[in-house]
């Protein structure tokens, strides 16, 4: 069987990705990120491997099942080798702009009712942690929402036992001495950032 592997969120996964180009596998589709990275990976070891980028730049926790986000007509459940979900940066980034305090309980009920929309379609869902450092965009005032929401999520990853791959930690301690070329604003990767993404989904996945 064929392995098909769809990854979705927000602009960091989207990476400027070709919309109108709904094959798997072709490099305008992909966006210039670490999905194509992973891809590029994927494929050299076996080609027959399909991979989509269906990231919405700009999108919330609540937003992405209003996207074209599938790329099958039909789902019969499992229909996916992997799903990959990194969404949330923009539910604290949007209310944080406006001076309000993220409602994290909502937040987190939407991510659930999320997360049980995408379980029964995939082998293996995998959640990667959204993540932010300092930099042009982020204030001090995001950490504390920023780390409520964080762990709020890791707990419901947890308790269907999904797979959760944390990033906060490692991306701010690698991106400590550089943060530049790690993400200049604080939220979307530059080139450094983009290849540690990949290769942490990579080893994750190994």
């Amino acid at each position: 069987m064929t392995d098909r592997y769809l990854f979705l969120g927000d602009s960091v996964t989207d990476c400027d990705r070709q919309r109108s180009v709904k094959q798997p596998n072709r490099a305008e589709a992909l966006g210039y990120g670490w999905v194509n990275r992973v891809a590029t990976e994927l494929l050299a070891k076996e080609p027959t491997t399909k991979v989509w980028n269906r990231g919405f730049g700009g999108c919330r926790v609540n937003e992405l099942l209003t996207h074209d986000w599938c790329p099958l007509k039909q789902t019969r459940g499992s229909d996916f080798t992997c799903i990959t979900l990194m969404l949330g940066i923009n539910d604290i980034w949007y209310p944080m702009s406006d001076h309000e305090y993220p409602d994290i309980k909502r937040i987190l009920a939407e991510f659930d009712h999320l997360l049980d929309r995408l379980q029964p379609l995939a082998e293996r869902l995998l959640i990667m942690e959204p993540f932010a450092i300092p930099g042009t965009a982020t204030m001090e005032q995001w950490w504390p929402p920023l780390q409520e929401m964080q762990t709020g999520m890791g707990a419901l990853v947890a308790e269907r036992k999904l797979a959760w791959l944390p990033l906060q930690a490692g991306f701010s301690t690698q991106s400590s001495e550089q943060p530049a070329l790690w993400a200049y604003d604080g939220v979307h990767p530059e080139v450094l950032g983009h290849q540690w993404l990949a290769e942490q989904w990579l080893q994750c996945n190994g």
